[in-house]
């Protein structure tokens, strides 16, 4: 999972630049391993956080027409694999990627029998552009001067045909203009807008909120829109064989509860998802009536929690503070770092705790790092019972298309049910969320949605 946002502009104008800037900080909770910004002749690049970065610089001297970023949240490919990428064959190509490719062993082979041309990269996004040009400059048959929309739409239509998995891809081709693909299952959101003269590609609608952009839609499965230099309207592209199918994750954690996706609107869902949850609890814990407070673990949480007290009718509570100056914690991959940075993260207001029943409401439960501190702080304020809810359902596995959880084995929910689960986090009741429900909640706010993406809870 990574955030980007791409900007064409019909007259060359170097102040989208920080349009650009804006907007990756807006997308900021998507990635934060590095950040990079691109126009048709440069490349900027920096480890860590947009707020850091570009800071006295402008990308460059020269007026474009297109710009593009990308905050990075790894999965694929060395810690040093800075988006965007971009290649000077057939001609200077610049390429932005949300997602991942299941299938890149197989993608460079057939590039190397192909084209002869041995891939040495771990980075998914790379395969995808060295496709992408190989394709291009096949088709342009040595004629690197002339690129018709035509060979665009074969490039695209190959890129489906070959790549599996999740991809929200943007592409700048020098002298050309910009392309934003989104994969043909949909899984990583994209929505577009336009502003006077001026179009926005981006992860996130809260990135053109932000920006005064108005919204346009979101990009359907398997759709490209060309956005072409010297040309006032953007040009459409379908790939036929296309379903939506949205990852879940998204609406449970990724997204900012302000921002709207394939027209759910994400705090409303996760209200609905909490109220799903505070029934489920009447359900199942006859004795709920005994719990004093609901307190959430910030952030992602409280929009839930919310949810979960107009069911329960038990008082909101605020019972942890957090550190707004340490990152998402769920997005570390070193497990020291993830360990150090949520001790960091959370501290708790002890009389919310002591002497008192609590309902603890966190959004999942992955690793069950956070979920282990903030219990043991809990204890040791004098809390008499805590009850402890997730949001999510069991995560079961790892996800293949943009979430890094390497092996089953890091998950509290390898090799335990439900009440291993509890005793591992030492807490005196535990319930997670159904499922079914929570896909049938969200088909509801959007009843052009047939699937969702739940590898991961599978």
């Amino acid at each position: 999972m990574c955030g980007i946002i791409g900007i064409h502009s019909n007259i060359k104008n170097k102040h989208i630049f920080y349009e650009i800037f804006e907007g990756l900080m807006c997308l900021q909770h998507r990635g934060q391993d590095s950040v990079g910004i691109s126009n048709e002749h440069s490349v900027k690049k920096y480890d860590g956080l947009v707020k850091y970065a570009f800071q006295s610089e402008n990308i460059s001297d020269l007026l474009c027409q297109n710009y593009m970023g990308h905050v990075r949240y790894g999965t694929n490919g060395l810690s040093n694999d800075i988006q965007p990428f971009y290649s000077i064959f057939p001609r200077r190509i610049s390429l932005c990627h949300n997602g991942n490719i299941t299938n890149t062993k197989e993608i460079k082979e057939m590039i190397y029998e192909k084209y002869h041309i041995l891939i040495d990269t771990q980075s998914d996004s790379e395969i995808i552009l060295s496709i992408f040009s190989c394709k291009l400059y096949e088709l342009l048959h040595n004629d690197t001067n002339i690129i018709s929309d035509d060979k665009i739409y074969w490039v695209i239509n190959f890129l489906h045909e070959v790549l599996e998995g999740s991809y929200s891809l943007l592409i700048i081709i020098k002298d050309y203009g910009m392309i934003s693909i989104r994969d043909k299952r949909g899984i990583r959101p994209l929505i577009y807008g336009k502003k006077d003269n001026n179009y926005i590609i981006a992860s996130e609608s809260v990135a053109l909120n932000l920006l005064n952009y108005k919204i346009i839609r979101d990009l359907m499965p398997g759709e490209s829109i060309i956005f072409k230099n010297n040309t006032s309207d953007p040009i459409f592209h379908y790939y036929q064989d296309s379903f939506l199918t949205p990852c879940l994750f998204e609406y449970i954690y990724f997204a900012r509860p302000d921002s709207i996706i394939d027209n759910i609107n994400v705090n409303e869902a996760r209200i609905k998802i909490g109220n799903l949850l505070g029934t489920l609890i009447k359900k199942s814990w006859s004795h709920y009536t005994d719990i004093d407070y609901i307190i959430p673990v910030p952030d992602t949480s409280i929009t839930f929690a919310n949810g979960i007290q107009e069911e329960l009718n038990i008082p909101l509570r605020e019972g942890f503070i957090k550190n707004r100056y340490i990152d998402r914690t769920f997005i570390m991959k070193n497990k020291n770092i993830i360990q150090q940075n949520i001790k960091r993260k959370l501290s708790g207001i002890e009389n919310s705790f002591k002497d008192k029943n609590v309902l603890i409401v966190d959004d999942s439960i992955v690793r069950g790092n956070t979920c282990k501190h903030v219990i043991s702080m809990v204890k040791n304020y004098g809390c008499k019972k805590i009850y402890f809810a997730s949001c999510s359902p069991v995560i079961k596995n790892t996800n293949k298309y943009g979430i890094y959880i390497p092996t089953r084995k890091e998950l509290i929910s390898f090799k335990r049910n439900e009440e291993e689960i509890r005793k591992e986090l030492q807490v005196d009741y535990l319930i997670y969320n159904d499922l079914d429900k929570i896909i049938a909640c969200l088909k509801e706010l959007n009843n052009k949605i047939k699937n969702f993406e739940i590898s991961m809870f599978l």
